[in-house]
């Protein structure tokens, strides 16, 4: 008698696990933000003559949707020296929308650098890469 008492509890667990497996919705993929480790940083001066500093994290969006692109942000007035280990293609993007640059750089694991270059009414006296690697889908 016991043992049909066990089969019935085993049988009525089991047919709740297969009802909740069948009822639950697919994991939806969503974006994956890759904050790089190395911030840029740097020392300028401006047209008034002072000096300024000032240093970013720069973020890699990628997105299961949009397999091989990947959207640099938000960090403007950089360029990102990039490339894809997995394929060889690499690439410089400059980065001028505050809201992320998308940027083709083809599915697999990508390397990166962050400079910041010189600019019309300001020089820069001093500055460090900023680095950071993520895989694109």
């Amino acid at each position: 008698m016991r043992q049909r008492h066990r089969l019935r509890r085993a049988s009525i667990v089991a047919g709740a696990g297969a009802a909740l497996l069948f009822a639950a919705h697919p994991a939806a993929a969503v974006p994956t933000d890759t904050v790089f480790p190395i911030p840029v940083a740097g020392l300028s001066v401006g047209v008034t003559g002072l000096p300024s500093s000032g240093y970013s994290y720069l973020t890699a969006t990628t997105d299961p949707d949009t397999p091989g692109v990947t959207r640099l942000g938000p960090y403007t007035g950089v360029h990102v020296h990039w490339r894809n280990i997995s394929t060889g293609a690499a690439g410089v993007a400059y980065l001028d929308n505050r809201y992320g640059t998308s940027v083709e750089t083809g599915s697999g694991t990508v390397v990166a650098s962050v400079t910041i270059p010189d600019g019309p009414g300001y020089r820069i006296l001093a500055s460090t890469p900023g680095a950071g690697v993520w895989t694109v889908p």
